[in-house]
């Protein structure tokens, strides 16, 4: 029996333009993905768009749209983003379609049947200002266990503990910013601490080690808590259940439940890869900050239908990667983002290569530039891509096809030692490990062209040369072959080179055919471009983001003039969707127009003591004359009045 195999990433969430970062699973899923394939080995690389939960709703109704048409919006431009990166998936589906409410449906009402799921009335957290109750990944506050003080509320992301958000110390709304308060509600919870035997029998029986292995038997051994599985929204699948036709499930929940609804999607065959879990091996791939919905959460919501689900074979977790020492940002435009790489010239394989090269597998790395021209100059383009045009170049020049003589079965066996090596380090996921290997295999070409200097050997020994140059085109293949799960497009165009047709995908790598004497070459042509020092500059420059103004001399800062106002009266402007008229006294009356209506209502700003920049010069917004402006701390879209937290006279001034 031929074991199968299901490639998976993690879903990327629709609201969000990934950066390279949300890039490193995907791409991890998708080279894995094509090594099998190339292997002989049966696979799907399945995922989807994650599309539910209160942001969507959030996103859509600034947009003027339905959750549907902006959830199909958004597939279309990540899937866009995804298949010129060279991504193959199977299937690319979506969280929202029937399949998955109708797997989802069926995973609750087996857990229910089975005594995992309990009622229960909780306190939950409800920004009065928006008007709504609020999911956990719109709450951010202080983590209860570490400290940090931006935890989210279903997880921190500096000690991965898993939260909920009324644990978090002073809690705030991120849509306004305002504190929430804690309104009573209905819900449904799986019930972990009863399933958390069944899981940890699963967890032990895995070959698995380090964090993935040893982080959720800590928890379970803690002691696992109940999760909420259920949320007071209207966008998303509906809890088949009496009395909860107003709720639908919670996002963590029915997400992962995509993995099968995509496979349902592509194939009507989908049990055969999901309900036969001893020929088939599941291949999980996805960012630290997901482990634990799939290593205890998810598999505890299949375990518990007492079906026969196929669970997690291997978990491909990365470290996150930052963004020359920071964070990415579309807000402040820090870093690349998807939509960024398809418009600047630089080739997908080279973005492939490189984020494989460095793929942060054991600590957080940092995207640098002047790291990623390095690698492409000196190993992408300086030693394989090197190698390939001046033997292929070579040839071309003097024979035209590849010289029908033996080889160097030295060199041949060397190289096959070293692609043994490169196999062996796709299937233990180290990727980066690989990379290294393929230009060890690069390099072993490049020391045998120059000793053996086939330039004056074709004016001394021409069978000699030949038989040379026959040996470094079978380098050649074995490379072709070999850079495919890496670089996808440059392998082919090879392939093409080396005077194949078809496509190198269907080529095996355990049984790499040589038999190349007299196949007469393409047109021969640089496969990678490097990256110059001008070029190099553009982009630091396109993609640093904003900064700070610099330092300033205090004489400079004491020529602003800062005052307490009061605002007396606030109103919308007609027209604008982001302006308010506001009256402020200043110790003189001031009309000031500021860009805070998304944030606040007229009606809660009056009385409100504010910081004023009262030497600015007026300005005309919407026609509307501002005669100063006020002073806020921005975050993203998060916006706060400064404000004075004492009685203290209008006009008094800000030191």
């Amino acid at each position: 029996m031929q074991v199968k195999y299901l490639i998976t990433s993690a879903l990327p969430y629709v609201n969000a333009v990934p950066h390279l970062g949300n890039l490193i699973p995907i791409l991890s899923a998708d080279v894995f993905s094509k090594f099998l394939k190339i292997s002989g080995e049966k696979a799907i690389y399945i995922c989807a768009t994650d599309e539910h939960g209160t942001r969507t709703e959030i996103e859509s109704e600034k947009r003027g749209m339905s959750p549907e048409e902006y959830c199909k919006m958004m597939h279309e431009k990540i899937l866009d983003i995804f298949t010129w990166m060279g991504v193959e998936f199977d299937n690319f589906g979506r969280s929202s379609r029937k399949e998955n409410h109708e797997i989802t449906q069926h995973i609750f009402l087996k857990l229910y049947e089975n005594g995992y799921i309990f009622e229960k009335e909780i306190e939950q957290l409800y920004c009065e200002k928006c008007k709504k109750f609020l999911p956990d990944t719109y709450v951010r506050g202080e983590c209860p266990f570490c400290g940090n003080p931006n935890a989210k509320g279903d997880q921190c992301d500096e000690c991965t503990q898993l939260l909920d958000p009324t644990q978090l110390i002073n809690p705030k709304c991120i849509i306004c910013g305002s504190s929430p308060v804690l309104k009573r509600s209905k819900h449904l919870y799986l019930d972990l601490p009863k399933l958390s035997g069944k899981v940890k029998n699963w967890i032990e029986s895995r070959n698995w080690s380090g964090i993935i292995k040893n982080l959720p038997l800590a928890w379970i051994e803690k002691g696992l808590e109940p999760r909420c599985i259920t949320r007071d929204l209207k966008w998303g699948i509906k809890v088949p259940l009496e009395g909860y036709e107003d709720k639908v499930f919670y996002v963590w929940f029915d997400a992962p439940m995509e993995y099968i609804g995509s496979t349902y999607e592509y194939t009507k065959e989908w049990k055969d890869w999901w309900l036969k879990p001893e020929e088939t091996r599941l291949y999980c791939f996805m960012g630290k900050d997901n482990v634990p919905f799939h290593t205890l959460i998810w598999p505890s919501s299949l375990l518990g239908t007492n079906e026969n689900w196929l669970l997690p074979y291997t978990i491909g977790s990365n470290e996150y990667l930052n963004y020359e020492g920071g964070q990415f940002s579309k807000s402040q435009n820090r870093g690349v983002f998807g939509d960024d790489i398809m418009e600047i010239d630089i080739s997908p394989d080279l973005w492939r290569f490189y984020l494989m090269s460095i793929r942060p597998s054991t600590k957080d790395t940092d995207f640098e530039w002047e790291n990623f021209q390095e690698h492409v100059n000196n190993n992408l383009v300086g030693s394989l891509g090197n190698f390939l045009y001046r033997s292929l170049s070579f040839t071309k020049k003097y024979y035209g096809k590849i010289p029908d003589v033996k080889s160097d079965k030295e060199i041949i066996n060397e190289a096959f030692e070293l692609l043994k090596k490169y196999k062996e380090e796709f299937w233990n996921l180290r990727f980066k490990e690989a990379v290294k290997i393929l230009l060890r295999i690069s390099d072993l070409g490049n020391q045998y062209f120059q000793n053996n200097e086939p330039w004056k050997l074709i004016k001394e020994d021409e069978e000699k040369c030949k038989k040379v140059l026959r040996t470094v085109c079978e380098l050649c293949v074995i490379l072709g072959v070999a850079m495919y799960p890496v670089t996808p497009v440059s392998a082919q165009k090879l392939w093409e080179q080396l005077g194949f047709e078809g496509e190198i995908k269907k080529e095996n790598i355990n049984n790499i055919n040589l038999d190349i004497g007299n196949k007469k070459l393409g047109d021969i042509k640089i496969l990678f471009k490097k990256i110059d020092n001008k070029s190099l500059d553009r982009y630091k420059e396109k993609f640093k983001g904003k900064r700070g103004a610099g330092m300033i001399k205090y004489d400079e800062f004491k020529k602003i003039e800062l005052k307490v106002g009061e605002i007396k009266s606030a109103e919308n402007i007609k027209g604008s969707k982001n302006l308010l008229k506001l009256k402020v006294d200043i110790g003189e009356e001031r009309q000031l127009v500021a860009g805070i209506a998304k944030y606040y209502n007229p009606e809660e700003l009056v009385g409100k003591k504010i910081i004023v920049v009262a030497n600015l010069e007026p300005a005309k917004l919407f026609g509307v004359e501002s005669q100063g402006m006020l002073l806020a701390a921005v975050e993203g879209e998060n916006i706060s009045l400064a404000t004075i937290d004492r009685d203290i006279k209008n006009g008094a001034s800000v030191e």
